[in-house]
């Protein structure tokens, strides 16, 4: 049901923002972790290891779209999103938005410019203050910023109240006294207390039950639509991503392997590992039988990932040049782009 009401949705999004401007572009952007180890948690000496979560990300994110990203746990998605806010800065690479580099700004001129950039996490129990209530929470922003008059700040939480479908006669209640689903509610409205241009959504519906998903999701498209938002969607979900998204980047090991429209994706994979996640999507028909890919093996250890392409060790399609060369990201239609060695020279 999802995913039949998402394509039409999505196609209706895809026709205004096929000529709209780069918001959020990215260049080279590579993010390390150093290894800690005993005791006090020291980080290890001169050249040892470090555990590289992003490998050289270069994507464009058009103003108005939302760009789905999805892969395995621990494949960067996270540390990503992240990145793209300037929460966690890149060791390497650039972060460009509405044409500046976040890199070069002061730390006031990025404080400022936070203001058009707000996350939503995964979490709805821990990403707001249980000491604070419902109205504390929205005006905390609007405070910092110093956004309005404080009469103006309390009719801009009334209006968020009820535009994400909260009863403003709550605002006065702590976040324990809300369900799953309202608390994500309330942190979209919290999101949307500075107006803010592009928002980083985490994994904002895994936590929630199939019922209230739906109802979050069709929300983020209505504000998408009223306040012209641009978002990056992250989820392990590709039905969902499926449903919210115009284009779809499938990262795996801290790459992006592949990137296309989101209909162009889910009919036509050109990389082995979204050929696997698509055909572990459950499809409820009983008399389908069409076979699962099943990956053998793990994802490699990323602080010695192989050598080649990252996804050699479980692809069933591998040839001997996977094992030694590294692809990269090759056109193979128009808006799409894959890294394997097979596809890009079909």
């Amino acid at each position: 049901m999802i995913g039949n009401a998402g394509n039409g949705e999505q196609r209706m999004r895809e026709g205004s923002i096929g000529h709209n401007r780069i918001l959020v572009e990215t260049r080279n952007l590579q993010k390390r972790f150093p290894v800690k180890s005993g005791f006090w948690g020291r980080v290890a000496g001169i050249g040892k290891r470090e555990l590289v979560a992003i490998r050289g990300i270069t994507l464009q994110i058009r103003e108005g779209e939302t760009l789905g990203v999805v892969g395995e746990s621990g494949c960067g998605k996270t540390t990503l999103g992240r990145a793209l806010l300037y929460l966690n800065p890149p060791f390497s690479g650039e972060v460009i938005f509405a044409g500046k580099n976040l890199g070069k700004l002061s730390r006031q001129e990025l404080r400022q410019l936070r203001q058009q950039m707000q996350p939503i996490f995964q979490n709805p129990y821990a990403s707001l203050n249980p000491r604070m209530t419902v109205k504390e929470s929205i005006l905390e922003p609007l405070q910092i910023y110093g956004v309005g008059t404080r009469e103006e700040q309390e009719e801009r939480v009334t209006y968020l109240l009820e535009r994400v479908g909260i009863d403003p006669r709550l605002q006065d209640r702590y976040p324990h006294e809300f369900s799953g689903g309202q608390r994500q509610r309330l942190a979209i409205a919290r999101a949307l207390a500075l107006q803010p241009r592009f928002i980083v959504a985490d994994e904002p519906v895994s936590a929630l039950d199939v019922s209230i998903q739906a109802q979050i999701l069709n929300l983020l498209c209505s504000l998408q639509d009223e306040y012209r938002l641009t978002y990056l969607f992250i989820s392990h979900d590709l039905s969902v991503v499926h449903y919210l998204s115009n284009r779809i980047a499938v990262m795996y090991l801290g790459e992006i392997v592949e990137i296309a429209d989101a209909d162009t994706l889910f009919d036509a994979p050109a990389h082995p590992y979204t050929r696997a996640l698509l055909s572990a999507i459950p499809i409820p028909d009983p008399w389908d039988t069409t076979p699962q890919i099943v990956l053998p093996g793990n994802v490699p250890d990323p602080l010695d990932p192989p050598a080649g392409c990252p996804f050699h060790p479980r692809c069933p399609e591998r040839i001997e040049r996977c094992v030694q060369d590294k692809p990269t990201l090759q056109p193979v239609g128009t808006d799409h782009q894959v890294s394997c060695h097979l596809a890009s020279s079909l």
